[in-house]
């Protein structure tokens, strides 16, 4: 499975729990992914967007034949109230599980995530469950396009 080792890339899409202008939306989502005795270790990155700051997370899961379950731990997540504003470092704990299907012919994975409740926190803030859909593509990670001749280098 080292072939399967590396930078993958793809996206999740709103679903139950949201509504709308945000049901069915797509947000981009990057990962790092590491496979080794059945195991998933590795970081992702959603899209800065109304519901995610766009913050890198680790993230655990494993694999059986064809069937994956990956689980991202949120700590301490900056939590984005209904104005649009972010409060930051309001302690609060929440997982997001993503269960789904290995292509190994496409090298995808994809399913359905989601989300039951706050796990632990001192906010007075109720996070409902939601769920949706996910898919991630091994990728060739990006080459920046950054120009430096902008610094005289």
């Amino acid at each position: 499975m080292e072939e399967l080792n590396g930078y993958w890339e793809g996206y999740y899409i709103y679903g139950l729990g949201f509504a709308l202008p945000f049901f069915g939306e797509k947000v981009k989502l990057f990962a790092q992914l590491n496979f080794k005795d059945g195991k998933i270790t590795g970081q992702h990155t959603k899209e800065k967007g109304p519901f995610s700051t766009g913050k890198t997370v680790n993230l655990n899961g494993f694999w059986e034949h064809h069937m994956v379950s990956i689980t991202v731990h949120y700590t301490n997540n900056d939590v984005i109230l209904e104005d649009g504003f972010p409060k930051e470092n309001l302690e609060h704990d929440f997982e997001i599980t993503y269960n789904g299907s290995l292509d190994l012919d496409k090298k995808a994975i994809y399913g359905l995530w989601y989300m039951e409740h706050e796990i632990n926190g001192t906010l007075d803030l109720e996070i409902p469950p939601a769920e949706g859909l996910w898919m991630l593509r091994k990728a060739k990670k990006p080459v920046s396009d950054f120009d430096y001749s902008l610094l005289g280098l």
